[in-house]
């Protein structure tokens, strides 16, 4: 029998398998996790293989998932950069995206890199940093930001809304203690901001145990077991668990991923750039 397989399909286990997470999955995907997870078992069904063995805390591939990931890879790859060819264009210059850490290590490498391919004449120069700092030099340091802002904000192109939420180490099961030790970003800081004023307004006493300018070290700190923080849900790291107000915990604020263009008329390369990254980013766009 013929078997064709949907490279979105193929798009999904790579992700999975890489991040071994369907949550962080669905985020770099900008699908839903039931998708996701939907597009696996019917990958399964037609491969005639279990290739992934889920558990609580781990996506782990099978033997036979070892064996297809390379292959899943190269298909991607070379459908992608099909596409990349046919969609080329004659762009040149330099752009300076500004962007949060997490969605440059997580969530942007692999779109970046289609766009490279796209636009080889295109130099990207991409700064990390506090969504703040970074808006304050749009126009003079920085072409475009993508940045984390409070839902219904107002500002720039609204791209996906992402869900704030407590998390802590998924090795510990939770009980709200007083002091609550954290580990936040330094001020000032979006995030730092609405977990204390929602602490206070609950009347809940803290102790900020740790502070960085690194989200990858204050969730790291937090997956040790030591502390509670506050995470984007679909970009936070293996090893946490998120938490809510079943938990005990206040509601925090909604966010936003909006893009930001500077003043003035765009070159073409930052008009390319913002393009691309508004079409790949968007809630309920693929990768592909």
């Amino acid at each position: 029998m013929l078997r064709n397989i949907d490279v979105d399909l193929l798009r999904s286990f790579v992700t999975v398998a890489e991040l071994r997470s369907f949550t962080r999955a669905a985020a770099g995907l900008f699908r839903s996790q039931s998708t996701v997870s939907s597009q696996i078992r019917r990958l399964e069904e037609l491969a005639g293989q279990t290739l992934l063995q889920r558990s609580p805390h781990e996506v782990l591939l099978t033997r036979a998932g070892e064996q297809f990931l390379g292959y899943a890879r190269r298909i991607v790859a070379l459908h992608d950069e099909a596409l990349d060819v046919i969609n080329a264009q004659s762009v040149s210059g330099r752009v300076r995206l500004a962007v949060m850490d997490d969605y440059a290590t997580i969530v942007l490498p692999e779109t970046l890199a289609r766009f490279a391919r796209s636009h080889p004449d295109v130099e990207l120069e991409v700064t990390t940093g506090f969504t703040r700092d970074l808006l304050n030099s749009l126009g003079e340091e920085f072409d475009l930001v993508l940045a984390t802002q409070k839902a219904g904000d107002g500002r720039g192109e609204v791209l996906r809304k992402e869900q704030t939420a407590w998390a802590c180490s998924d090795r510990i099961t939770f009980t709200l203690e007083e002091p609550l030790q954290l580990a936040l970003l330094k001020a000032p800081n979006m995030f730092r901001e609405w977990a204390l004023a929602a602490l206070n307004e609950t009347g809940l006493s803290w102790r900020v145990l740790f502070s960085s300018s690194s989200i990858g070290a204050v969730e790291a700190m937090a997956a040790s077991g030591v502390a509670l923080t506050v995470v984007k849900a679909g970009t936070a790291r293996p090893g946490l668990q998120l938490l809510g107000a079943e938990h005990g915990l206040p509601a925090l604020p909604a966010s936003e991923i909006a893009l930001h263009l500077a003043p003035g008329r765009a070159s073409a390369a930052v008009a390319a750039l913002s393009a691309f990254l508004a079409e790949a980013l968007s809630d309920g766009a693929s990768l592909s």
